[in-house]
């Protein structure tokens, strides 16, 4: 496992980083709801991203918020990572928004097809889709197998 601090390899038999000094057991009683707080008091660099599902965050909600409504960013925002969550929101709307309105204009036949700069448009649009589309999928993946990074503030005893 990795310190969530310094990026450190951390050995967990020994339970503490070597490198930063950051204890397992600190670790294990990471607060997601703190996040809010710091964030509130412009304290981020207490808001740290570690893979270890916390205790205050429930596992099934994000796993249903990413299947059902991840293709908009809903598992980013449920976590409270905001610029993914946007990335996505962003994202996968103007590809639904551009081929539902360029399927309408060309008479809703099949796939549109475009000439000059608009194909290049399209070309990059669908390339934005699928790309999201596949991180998605790798989204799904890494919440099941609990590898999702997730903010949390780790308490400094």
């Amino acid at each position: 496992m990795r310190c969530p601090n310094c990026g450190a390899r951390m050995n967990k038999q020994a339970g503490i980083c070597l490198k930063c000094g950051t204890r397992l057991s600190q670790i294990q009683t990471a607060s997601f709801q703190a996040v809010k707080k710091a964030r509130a008091e412009y304290q981020p660099e207490k808001v740290v991203y570690i893979t270890y599902w916390p205790k205050d965050l429930n596992w099934l909600h994000t796993l249903l918020w990413c299947i059902f409504l991840g293709l908009f960013g809903a598992h980013y925002f449920y976590v409270r990572r905001y610029v993914p969550g946007l990335i996505f929101l962003i994202g996968w709307t103007v590809f639904v928004l551009f081929f539902t309105i360029s399927g309408i204009t060309l008479g809703g036949g099949g796939i549109p097809v475009f000439t000059g700069n608009l194909q290049i448009l399209s070309i990059f649009i669908a390339m934005m889709g699928a790309l999201i589309f596949v991180y998605w999928i790798y989204d799904i993946i890494r919440i099941a197998l609990k590898r999702f990074k997730v903010p949390v503030v780790i308490e400094t005893k």
